[in-house]
């Protein structure tokens, strides 16, 4: 649920001064301080998952004299905030600075137990050298990251088993995401049975109005297949979604606590304290969401919408894997809970926490998770992965021949709707 901005670059030209004033250098040790503080005042464990925070501050402050430059600071504050042992912390540097690396465009997976592209971006110089989905890395993925423009020697097998190696720039891509991040369609296979298909990438403002008209258009399938693979996360607008699969009426289904609240509470939330919390119905935008949570002292309770009647009555199918993440996972742990939904696919991400993005100057910024979610019934959600019922293992093959085994699965499922489900 943490929000996200993309690195964007410039160049600067003295056109008519001549060179460009160099930028002042980093005071690290007061850059230090400000990233330690925004921890101390806004991480919203109380008890820092029980990292000594003041202790772990001395230990790396005594650190910063080996500093020389960006990279080695990010990579000192990374162990750091590395203690803490959350998702939604990272700390970015300014795109100004030489440790900027970025990758290929194409996302390599242990499949079969060699590194493989299972995506490659149609966008990027690897796809135009021919890197296709299959394709074996001979190399170290660790080889693949580079500052931006530079070139990448990459040594492939590719599917039909031919060995070539390949000179590609690297690129930065993949934030924002695509628009729209949401896209649905139906499907016939035989007489009598209507599949729906609802295609979610993220969770974002506006999300709320797009599952409207997806569900409208959609409600009279007999069976819907939900993917949220790779749904890198967004806000409490998963739940306009989720709310139209769960019983009729508003539930309490999803507890925001920051850290005034946790403190003054003095222990984690009991199901009955979630349960009590300020009822909150319809914030569907980030500002809502920190609005509500604020109001109330910390603490705000999501329900679902009571949606005046519209329930899908259907088979329920959520695709799901390793990259689902964020109000993806929440989406999918309400959906758990709350409805017979069936899980294909390959265990969450395990990254389900509530981050906010603070600006510490010169380019440098700092997210971290201030807000921990909890069930209705009392279940600690920080980043734990939701389990597939079905696990859905891809081979190398599966990329080559550009088979989708999740959808097959889940159409093989939908297909089995008997006829009094109709």
């Amino acid at each position: 649920m943490a929000k996200r901005s993309a690195v964007a670059w410039a160049i600067v030209a003295g056109l008519l001064c001549g060179a460009a004033k160099p930028e002042p250098a980093t005071d690290y040790a007061a850059l230090f301080e400000r990233v330690w503080t925004r921890v101390d005042q806004n991480y919203y464990d109380p008890g820092f998952h029980g990292v000594d925070w003041q202790e772990a501050g001395r230990r790396y402050r005594a650190q910063l004299r080996q500093v020389r430059d960006d990279a080695a600071f990010k990579a000192l504050v990374a162990r750091m905030l590395g203690e803490l042992k959350s998702s939604h912390t990272s700390l970015s540097a300014p795109s100004k600075s030489g440790d900027q690396r970025r990758g290929i465009g194409a996302r390599f997976e242990l499949v079969d137990g060699v590194q493989t592209a299972v995506d490659v971006s149609s966008l990027s110089p690897a796809w135009g050298h021919g890197l296709r989905p299959g394709d074996q890395l001979l190399g170290s993925p660790d080889d693949l990251p580079g500052p931006l423009g530079s070139r990448a020697e990459v040594a492939i097998r590719d599917c039909a088993g031919g060995e070539r190696r390949l000179n590609v720039e690297r690129v930065a891509m993949g934030w924002p995401p695509e628009h729209p991040g949401w896209r649905w369609t139906r499907y016939t296979p035989r007489s009598g049975l209507a599949v729906g298909y609802l295609r979610v990438d993220r969770f974002d403002d506006g999300a709320a109005t797009l599952a409207d008209q997806a569900m409208s258009e959609l409600a009279d399938t007999q069976a819907l297949i939900v993917d949220l693979r790779r749904n890198s996360g967004g806000n409490t607008s998963a739940l306009r979604l989720a709310s139209y699969f769960m019983p009729a009426g508003e539930t309490p289904v999803l507890g925001l606590f920051a850290r005034p609240y946790l403190q003054k509470l003095g222990h984690a939330p009991s199901a009955d304290e979630v349960r009590a919390g300020p009822k909150v119905v319809g914030a569907y935008t980030d500002e809502a969401v920190f609005k509500a949570v604020s109001e109330h002292g910390g603490a705000a309770v999501f329900h679902s919408d009571a949606l005046d009647g519209r329930r899908y009555a259907g088979l329920v199918l959520v695709l799901i894997d390793h990259e689902t993440a964020s109000s993806g996972e929440g989406f999918a742990w309400v959906l758990r809970l709350h409805t017979p939904a069936r899980f294909i696919g390959r265990a969450s991400a395990g990254e389900l926490l509530s981050g906010e993005r603070f600006a510490l100057g010169q380019g440098w910024n700092l997210t971290v998770p201030v807000h921990g979610l909890w069930g209705a019934d009392g279940r600690d959600f920080a980043d734990r992965p939701v389990q597939p019922d079905q696990a859905v293992a891809w081979t190398r093959e599966d990329y080559c021949s550009g088979r989708d085994p999740d959808l097959e699965a889940a159409m093989r499922a939908a297909s089995a709707v008997p006829e009094a489900a109709k």
